[in-house]
């Protein structure tokens, strides 16, 4: 088992914060991720569409794409990188700083991209002004959707954690429909030349628009009480958060990895693979993009009825029937999209989207939450996830072009590293704590001092 912190019993229903509080709390979850995750979403789709001819021109599509695609996974090197610098913020001067510093972080690269000049233009500063705006992009998530899912949970009742936990993730299918439908609407009304040279750079320019909605949320928001009993105890002379979890919560990191797995990598795959591979079976691009806005939709449905799914019956069982899910629809996510007809194309990305990743993701915010003590919590949610999200995530796309170019176009290899990765977040689930009805661990109650043992005893 992971090397849990000491949990206390949930907080008394009297000292929960009252109902207006937490609408709040459950909207900033839920549009401060979507409003922040567009500007991410955003690149994914223009990897797939555009970038390759604007920014790495090539007699070969194929190579152009994976150069594309690379970029696209270039993001996740520096998501961990975020994830200690703004998880090391979160658990030092408070959670909303730090989620207010990731929403100007990513908002800002995205402008940004929009005002790049073409490989035709300036020739390779292009490509390279590309990359250091998706590193700067890929640190401001690196902490934004674990943090958003820390703060959520700490203000959350104790009976509906996995509920708040999961707005987040509905929150990042939001951002994710808002941005296909900026892409789908500016598709509509330009012809290919003109999305090529000029069009995929509007709904770019759109962010800072949205940069300015983020911050309006989040900074009207209180501290965690949470947070704010836990600062009250602070001891300057204690190890800071990044050396808490590497020592006391190592283990609680590499189960992390596991449980992640399948959800992160497969959320890329079903949205940046499949927009290229529908493009390879001679989908307009219109058909995949609306694919990605029903598939959205999809999952804003299916994360929270898991994560109340799982306040009931437990984070193990839901977060292990999405990773069979996963598993059992790796074949026919292909044999609906090879039929040719865009209606089993689309049906192919909700389900996929919906079931493969919305079950598991819907659980993924609260578990993260859990496994970690309060003084550490930020840093070990986010580091361990964008850890993660390197080794599986950033480069799933990338792998799963190469996958079926090697196979001459056949899908069979990424059905089987489909399955792969759902046999890895099934395993993570079956070793997993069920932690759904113990306190947050490492948790001090209104008025108390420093709990013995805080990082170091495991709960049981």
């Amino acid at each position: 088992m992971p090397d849990e912190p000491r949990t206390r019993p949930a907080p008394a229903a009297s000292d929960a914060p009252d109902r207006a509080v937490l609408r709040r709390v459950a909207g900033a979850a839920l549009l401060g991720s979507a409003l922040e995750w567009y500007d991410y979403f955003l690149f994914g789709a223009a990897a797939a569409l555009v970038f390759g001819e604007v920014f790495f021109p090539s007699q070969d599509p194929t190579v152009a794409v994976l150069l594309s695609l690379a970029t696209f996974g270039a993001g996740f090197v520096a998501r961990p990188v975020g994830a200690v610098v703004f998880g090391r913020i979160g658990d030092k001067h408070g959670r909303r700083p730090a989620l207010v510093a990731t929403v100007l972080v990513m908002g800002l690269a995205t402008t940004a991209m929009a005002l790049i000049p073409s490989h035709a233009t300036i020739g390779v500063g292009a490509p390279a002004l590309l990359v250091i705006t998706r590193l700067l992009q890929g640190m401001g998530s690196g902490a934004e959707y674990s943090g958003a899912s820390v703060f959520a949970v700490e203000y959350a009742p104790p009976n509906r954690r996995g509920l708040y936990g999961s707005l987040s993730a509905a929150g990042v299918y939001l951002g994710m429909v808002l941005s296909s439908a900026a892409v789908l609407l500016v598709t509509a009304v330009t012809t290919d030349e003109q999305f090529a040279s000029w069009g995929w750079r509007l709904p770019f320019l759109a962010s800072l628009v949205l940069v300015a909605m983020g911050l309006w949320i989040r900074v009207r928001l209180d501290e965690t009480p949470e947070f704010e009993r836990e600062i009250a105890v602070d001891d300057d002379t204690a190890p800071g958060p990044l050396r808490t979890v590497l020592r006391t919560q190592w283990r609680s990191m590499v189960l992390v990895a596991a449980l992640v797995a399948a959800p992160l990598a497969l959320s890329h795959l079903y949205q940046v693979f499949a927009l290229s591979y529908l493009d390879e079976k001679g989908y307009s691009p219109g058909i995949g993009t609306l694919g990605l806005v029903i598939a959205g939709f999809t999952v804003m449905i299916t994360a929270p009825l898991a994560g109340l799914a799982s306040d009931r019956f437990g984070r193990r069982p839901v977060l292990m029937a999405g990773a069979g899910f996963a598993i059992a629809f790796a074949f026919p996510f292909f044999w609906l999209v090879d039929t040719g007809r865009p209606g089993l194309a689309v049906l192919a990305m909700a389900i996929a989207q919906g079931g493969s990743v919305g079950i598991a993701f819907g659980v993924q915010g609260v578990l993260l939450s859990e496994l970690f003590s309060t003084g550490a919590r930020y840093s070990g949610a986010a580091i361990s996830r964008e850890a993660a999200a390197v080794v599986f995530g950033g480069f799933a796309p990338f792998l799963a072009v190469a996958l079926s170019t090697t196979a001459g176009g056949a899908p069979w290899p990424v059905a089987l590293y489909v399955i792969g990765l759902g046999l890895i977040t099934l395993i993570g689930g079956w070793f997993a704590p069920e932690t759904a009805r113990r306190g947050l661990a490492g948790s001090r109650p209104p008025t108390a001092g420093p709990i013995e043992g805080d990082t170091a005893s495991p709960a049981r």
